[in-house]
C-alpha cells in the first residue's frame, strides 16, 4: 500500500515527492469531503453538474501543471 502511494505521489524517478500530485490528491479529497458534508449534514441536494464541473477543473489544471513541469524535469 505504501509503495503504491509513493508511486502515485512521486516524480518520474519514483523517489522525489511531487507537490503537484500531492496537491491534486489533497484538493480532490477536500472537495469530496465538502460535498459529503453539504449533503449529509446540511441536507442540501447533491448537484451532479456542479460536482462534475469541479472535478473536471481539478483534473484539467493538474494535467496542465504536469505538462508544464515535464519540460523542466530530468529523465529518470
Amino acid at each position: 500500500m505504501l509503495r503504491w502511494l509513493r508511486l502515485l505521489t512521486s516524480s518520474r524517478d519514483n523517489q522525489t515527492p511531487d507537490v503537484i500530485r500531492i496537491g491534486c490528491i489533497l484538493f480532490g479529497m477536500w472537495g469530496l469531503g465538502l460535498s459529503a458534508w453539504d449533503v449529509l449534514v446540511l441536507d442540501h441536494q447533491f448537484d451532479m453538474l456542479n460536482y462534475g464541473g469541479g472535478v473536471a477543473a481539478i483534473l484539467a489544471s493538474t494535467g496542465a501543471a504536469l505538462g508544464f513541469k515535464r519540460k523542466d524535469e530530468p529523465e529518470a
